[in-house]
């Protein structure tokens, strides 16, 4: 009773009113968080209503001993905010909350850790509307909330058709990305469809920059047509950086130099200069994914990948005026977040910031937040070009008048550029 009471009261603490969820580590032993979907078409965390498919969310905590941990979902709204007309029986069918029973202790690595992974949906737990949901983690004998990941399940009632384009206006005709698309709803009848549908776009897993208040421009039989020059633009960014140091024993891309010191593997990064206002170069990259693997292969990486301390340093005289510089990547969660923030040093004129990554391959960018901006920003650290090529996720939403939820009714995901 004492650990389901503990447990309650962290999430009220958690679940403050008008406060949307965000993909957050609450945890400092808690790295490595990430979801993996088989055979999915999506960029995002997304599953099929009553389909085949299954997410796996993994993570490692850095100890010796295991840990019990549990596991609970809520549903939200578009808005990641948690959808308080809804008991937890309207959307899981099955227990209200598990445990995580799959863990694996690391094989002959510098720093110990233990791998956890749990998969949905299960015999356990089903999911009954489609939606927006989080996974909370909790540590089931203090009550203490590890870990929060979003996730979607959606069902396939419309049909989505992207139109990409780049701006008429002059101001973003080289540096950003509009995202219009045409949705067909003719298996939804709406009465009010201007009001009843609701999109939202994503470009490579990011929600600082996301548009998620997107209503169609006007409707045309069963058509909604989301054409918008303003509410569709997306500054198109850079290519993203390369760090590889799937090998602690040689240098890689990204890589100056490796060494070993006081127990644990430090990685230092080529120096990285500023590209904005330069010429835009077509790289290869994954759109800000990462991936963990070791080199030579031994085994599951999963669990003979080791912990490095990775030491980055970005180039700059003087720091940005009035604005933060943050590291971002998939290993970033797509959220702005403290973690990952840059400092700068005025001895050695850069910015600076030490985290400790596993072994593998990781996209990584420099973005500045402004002062009263909620997003990141590219054009000051690593510029923004049109030809850039990104992801982008839609994701339409459907409320009738009688429903007391959403449902996430169509997804695309599609590159662009």
């Amino acid at each position: 009773m004492k650990q389901v009471i503990t447990w309650t009261l962290c999430l009220i603490n958690l679940i403050v009113f008008g406060a949307p969820f965000k993909n957050e580590v609450f945890k400092n032993s808690i790295k490595t968080v990430f979801f993996e979907g088989y055979y999915s078409k999506y960029e995002l965390p997304i599953i099929t209503l009553k389909g085949e498919e299954q997410l796996t969310l993994k993570f490692d905590e850095l100890s010796n001993k295991s840990k019990n941990f549990e596991y609970k979902f809520i549903k939200c709204n578009r808005d990641w905010e948690q959808d308080s007309e809804l008991f937890i029986h309207d959307y899981i069918d099955g227990l209200e909350s598990d445990f995580i029973t799959d863990f694996y202790f690391s094989e002959n690595t510098a720093i110990n850790y233990v791998h956890y992974t749990v998969s949905f949906p299960n015999s356990n737990m089903q999911f009954s509307r489609s939606g927006n949901y989080v996974i909370i983690v909790s540590d089931s004998e203090s009550g203490q909330v590890v870990l929060i990941q979003k996730f979607y399940v959606t069902e396939h009632k419309i049909n989505i058709t992207p139109k990409p384009t780049t701006s008429v206006d002059f101001d973003f005709r080289y540096t950003h990305h509009i995202i219009n698309f045409d949705v067909n709803h003719s298996m939804i009848p709406s009465d009010d469809p201007i009001n009843e549908f609701h999109a939202v776009v994503i470009q490579n897993g990011r929600y600082d920059n996301m548009k998620n208040e997107l209503k169609p421009l006007y409707v045309k039989n069963n058509e909604l047509i989301f054409s918008n020059e303003n509410e569709n633009r997306f500054e198109a960014g850079n290519e993203y950086r390369i760090l590889d140091f799937r090998d602690v024993k040689m240098q890689s891309a990204g890589v100056e130099d490796i060494f070993y010191d006081d127990s644990i593997y430090h990685v230092i990064p080529s120096t990285d200069y500023k590209r904005a206002y330069k010429k835009y170069s077509n790289t290869f990259d994954h759109n800000g994914k990462f991936f963990i693997q070791k080199l030579p292969k031994i085994g599951d990486p999963n669990l003979t990948s080791d912990y490095a301390y990775v030491h980055f340093r970005f180039k700059r005289k003087i720091p940005l005026n009035s604005s933060t510089v943050y590291l971002t990547g998939g290993f970033t969660n797509g959220e702005i977040s403290r973690e990952h923030q840059m400092f700068y040093n005025d001895s050695l004129e850069h910015y600076e910031a030490h985290f400790l990554l596993k072994q593998g391959v990781f996209n990584y960018a420099y973005s500045a937040k402004k002062i009263g901006n909620p997003s990141l920003n590219w054009e000051d650290t690593d510029g923004s070009h049109y030809e850039t090529e990104n992801s982008y996720t839609i994701l339409l939403y459907y409320k009738g008048f009688n429903d007391n939820t959403e449902s996430l009714v169509g997804v695309k995901s599609f590159k662009f550029q």
